[in-house]
């Protein structure tokens, strides 16, 4: 008899829909990951649009929180799809839970504004989170290997005044957190050395306060090349871990 592995199911849902037990397992998970009272985590998250949930069986493998909304930005209307609280356990990366969330959230919003320009708009509290821009699309902001123009950096400003308020610190293109948060010191800890990737070093030069809670503000236009870019890394991952099982 052959018996099949169960799936990996992906549930989006308001923070009002979600059971008594599923706050149970998004504060387990949280837990595992950041240093956090389960108040001011739980608080957050109910000020957020949607909660996505994987899920196999029973078992939470990782969420994340995603805001969208329309905004204007120098006279043009855009669309931005703004996520944070994302987490995934360890076993379950490389699989491409969270491109599918996106392209998912994305198709979504094309549908609802069919002709306006889309962004992706995060904050990095590790460098495992920004390692998501540079291992899956050509272009975002910031990088190592150019400056942000001009024109992204005022809407990273705009779009960073507005969810972060007082804590974003423009110059310096990070939030600073209040110390309701940080992430553990076993989460991601980064560790450089000669063969480190351009990028982590570029995070840490960036983001120097990661350890205490201060996370680097992020943006990515959801493009037609970046989501061929995106494919193209996301079939790569599903080839090597085809081949490693």
């Amino acid at each position: 008899m052959n018996l099949r592995s169960p799936s990996i199911v992906t549930r989006v849902a308001k923070p009002a829909q979600l059971t008594a037990r599923d706050w149970d397992d998004i504060w387990l998970l949280t837990s595992e990951f950041y240093d956090v009272e389960r108040e001011y985590a739980e608080g957050e998250l109910r000020r957020r649009q949607n909660i996505a949930m994987f899920r196999m069986g029973d078992a939470l493998l990782g969420m994340a929180a995603i805001d969208t909304y329309l905004t204007t930005f120098r006279g043009r209307d855009i669309v931005v799809l703004h996520t944070s609280h994302l987490l995934i356990r360890e076993h379950w990366r490389g699989r491409n839970l969270v491109q599918k969330l996106g392209a998912r959230t994305f198709l979504a919003s094309r549908l609802r504004y069919p002709l306006r320009p889309i962004y992706w708009f995060y904050d990095a509290l590790s460098y495992k989170s920004y390692l998501l821009l540079p291992r899956n699309f050509r272009t975002f902001w910031p990088r190592f290997d150019s400056p942000t123009p001009e024109r992204q950096a005022a809407l990273i400003d705009q779009l960073a005044t507005r969810a972060f308020g007082p804590a974003w610190r423009p110059a310096r293109g990070v939030v600073v957190r209040s110390g309701m948060r940080r992430l553990r010191s076993t989460t991601a800890p980064l560790i450089l050395d000669s063969d480190s990737e351009p990028e982590l070093a570029f995070f840490a030069r960036a983001n120097p306060g990661h350890a205490s809670g201060d996370t680097l503000v992020c943006l990515c236009p959801l493009t037609a090349s970046n989501w061929l870019s995106l494919g193209l890394k996301a079939f790569q991952r599903f080839r090597r871990h085809r081949e490693i099982h």
